[in-house]
């Protein structure tokens, strides 16, 4: 066994940890309900995809639909990146506002 997989059990950080729990901790939610935030905002790109090519099609329509919706999502998301990050600076023991 290599001296990185040693290190690795040691500090609890397996690829199954690194693919499926470390990032929902970070946002500080569980596996299921950071499945459920995702899938929120995948189904709703889904849905502003239809609007968008709406609009392309008839421009009178979905004419601020999906600019809006886009935006809000954006402040949504930035809050829970700027979480994740700020969780990661903590966990690693420094903090630096320009990482």
């Amino acid at each position: 066994m290599s001296q990185t997989t040693i290190d690795r059990r040691r500090s609890g950080s397996t690829p199954f940890d690194r693919l499926f729990r470390d990032h929902p901790r970070e946002v500080d939610e569980t596996y299921l309900q950071h499945m459920a935030a995702s899938a929120g905002f995948g189904f709703k790109l889904l849905g502003l995809a239809g609007a968008a090519f709406a609009h392309a099609i008839v421009p009178g329509v979905h004419k601020i639909t999906v600019s809006t919706a886009i935006r809000s999502m954006a402040k949504d998301m930035g809050g829970r990146a700027e979480e994740a990050r700020e969780t990661r600076m903590r966990d690693a023991g420094v903090w630096d506002v320009g990482l």
